[in-house]
């Protein structure tokens, strides 16, 4: 589907006060729309829609005029701002969008100005994205809305001010944490909202498990699949005999923490443990009943998946791996949008960047390792493989997903294994800290796709 849409600015005005409202547009933008000046249509912004009256005026086609008492009505700064919009004769609506609404937990440090936590960064990528090419984006939290009505941060002179703010087109959910998103106070929430027709867009995290199940009903992809079982004495047990290393893995785990990995050594077994302060504890056992009785604990605390070792490649001995990200385009279908190589920190057994490690050009590392050709067809194969990883999730979970972190790994023979899916992926892997990303524009995509279509 491909959607036609305008960039359009509009302008407050200072009116005296009717009680019917009028916006004034040009000429050719009245031809253009194939607009009946005779006949009052509404204006739509966010989940508010209000009857206007039309003045055609000797204005910039690319600007429309509105008083400010409009732009209160619709909760929105009075200042000029950039909209994308539609105008549709069938249901004599002009739509300015999108109006993005993005999830999250909120601190306040001593300075007193809100802080995004782990986001803080994109979020203003977001603000600048949207403010170069239409919309408009706020940043909120569970308490914030209350009763239908919304409160929300907007970027103004480099500041975040607070205040009421138009419910959204879209929202993007980026809590943080499990134990919130799994609340009854976001289960309320998430009704309320469903209720108004906003769409919410990765309103859960993926359990590995899930991911799992959902991609080894895939048969296609069973060759880039370790071999994965809910965790057990006996599934331990099972992968250890088959396997030279296994690793251990809580199925809501994220960032790399408490993440164990055994390997055979001779005659005994190697027990690495991944803990949250970023430092690996290694454990030696003589025999498998020992290992399990250090491991039980764990797996009586949480749930835990048990996995294939895959012998990755490493990048100047320390491990390696792939983190491609994909994002729905305007079309509803999948594309990746950008790729880094991650490699671990020195004695780590994983490359998250949260434990340390470092982010390069993929191209640049796998050329280091193979060649330029093979280099060029490993990363569109991973690309390829990411996009069809992530059609198989969205398609077969409940809600939307419109984003996907899709972790994959290369082996020493050159056969590519995916590793992690991740639903709420970082934010911290710039390609360039003073641009905006591809992911940073592909999320716009999206969400102007949800406004404009839905």
């Amino acid at each position: 589907m491909t959607l036609s849409l305008l960039p359009i600015t509009i302008v407050p005005t200072k009116t005296f006060q009717k009680k019917v409202h009028s916006i004034k547009v040009s000429h050719s933008l009245i031809h253009y729309w194939r607009m009946d000046e005779a006949k009052p249509f509404d204006i739509a912004v966010g989940n508010k829609r209000i009857s206007v009256n039309i003045e055609s005026g000797p204005i910039t086609k690319d600007e429309i005029i509105m008083s400010e008492e409009l732009f209160r009505e619709f909760i929105l700064p009075v200042q000029e701002m950039q909209f994308m919009a539609q105008y549709s004769n069938k249901e004599n609506t002009l739509t300015f969008g999108p109006v993005i609404g993005l999830l999250t937990e909120i601190s306040f440090p001593e300075d007193s100005e809100p802080h995004f936590r782990s986001i803080h960064s994109f979020c203003k990528e977001m603000h600048e994205v949207i403010s170069e090419i239409g919309g408009f984006f706020y940043v909120f939290s569970l308490p914030d809305f209350s009763h239908g009505m919304m409160k929300g941060y907007f970027l103004l002179d480099d500041c975040w001010h607070k205040s009421p703010v138009p419910l959204p087109n879209v929202i993007y959910n980026r809590i943080h944490s499990r134990r919130l998103e799994a609340s009854e106070s976001f289960q309320k929430f998430k009704m309320a909202i469903f209720s108004h027709n906003i769409p919410i867009f990765n309103d859960h995290f993926l359990s590995k498990n899930t991911v799992n199940d959902l991609l080894i009903s895939a048969e296609y992809l069973h060759p880039f699949l370790p071999e994965t079982l809910l965790a057990s004495e006996q599934a331990l047990e099972e992968l250890k005999n088959k396997y030279d290393s296994i690793f251990i893995k809580p199925i809501n785990g994220s960032q790399g923490r408490n993440i164990i990995k055994v390997t055979k050594i001779n005659h005994s077994l190697q027990a690495e443990l991944s803990t949250s302060k970023g430092r690996d504890h290694t454990y030696l056992f003589n025999a498998y009943s020992e290992l399990y009785k250090w491991i039980q604990p764990f797996l009586e605390k949480n749930t835990y998946i048990v996995q294939q070792g895959i012998p990755l490649i490493k990048y100047k001995n320390n491990q390696l791996d792939f983190r491609i990200l994909c994002h729905r385009n305007s079309q509803n279908s999948w594309k990746a949008t950008s790729a880094v190589a991650r490699i671990s920190a020195e004695q780590q057994f994983v490359s998250n960047i949260a434990r340390g490690g470092e982010i390069k050009k993929p191209i640049h590392v796998l050329t280091k390792l193979s060649d330029r050709k093979t280099a060029i067809q490993q990363l569109a194969l991973m690309k390829e493989l990411a996009v069809e990883a992530s059609s198989i999730i969205s398609n077969h979970s409940e809600g939307l997903m419109g984003e996907l972190g899709i972790d994959i790994g290369v082996d020493e023979s050159g056969k590519l294994w995916i590793i992690e899916v991740n639903a709420k992926p970082s934010k911290n892997l710039g390609e360039n800290e003073n641009k905006i990303r591809p992911s940073t524009k592909a999320l716009l995509e999206y969400c102007t796709y949800l406004t404009f279509s839905i």
